[in-house]
C-alpha cells in the first residue's frame, strides 16, 4: 500500500524516530509499503527555516533520507494544486492543504499528527 506522509512526520523519521506513533512507525518499516514524501515538505523546510535543518544542507538532507529510509519522492501534480481550491478552510496551511490534497487525489492515507487534517475527509493515520 502507498502511504503520504507530513513534513512532521518526514523530520521525526529523519531526526528524532522515537516521536512517531506505534502505528506510523509500523507502517513505515514495513518493507511491502511505499511510503512518499512529496517536494512540498523540503519546500516548507526551506521556507520556515527549521532549525532541524540547515537549509543550504536541505537537498543533501532530503536524498539521504529517502534513500535511508527508502521514500519515495514526488512532486505536485496540477491535479493536486487544483484540488487544493476545493478544499474547506479547515486548515490554513498552503503546505498541509496541498499535502491534503496530493492525499485526496492519489487516495493516499496521510500519516500525520496533526489533529487539523482529520478535519478533512481522507484517512489520516497516526
Amino acid at each position: 500500500m502507498r502511504y503520504l506522509i507530513d513534513t512532521c512526520t518526514f523530520i521525526w523519521l529523519s531526526t528524532e524516530p522515537n516521536k512517531l506513533s506505534e502505528s506510523a512507525r509500523t507502517i513505515i518499516q514495513n518493507a511491502e509499503n511505499e511510503i512518499i514524501v512529496s517536494t512540498v515538505s523540503p519546500w516548507e523546510l526551506a521556507l520556515k527555516k527549521d532549525d532541524v535543518i540547515q537549509t543550504e544542507d536541505l537537498e543533501r538532507f532530503v536524498k539521504q533520507a529517502c534513500i535511508r529510509h527508502q521514500l519515495t519522492l514526488t512532486s505536485p501534480s496540477l491535479a493536486h494544486v487544483c484540488m487544493v481550491k476545493k478544499l474547506p478552510f479547515h486548515h490554513k496551511d498552503p503546505f498541509d492543504r496541498l499535502l491534503i490534497a496530493t492525499s485526496i487525489v492519489e487516495d493516499m492515507p496521510l500519516i500525520s499528527a496533526d489533529k487539523k487534517i482529520a478535519m478533512y475527509s481522507i484517512e489520516t493515520i497516526w
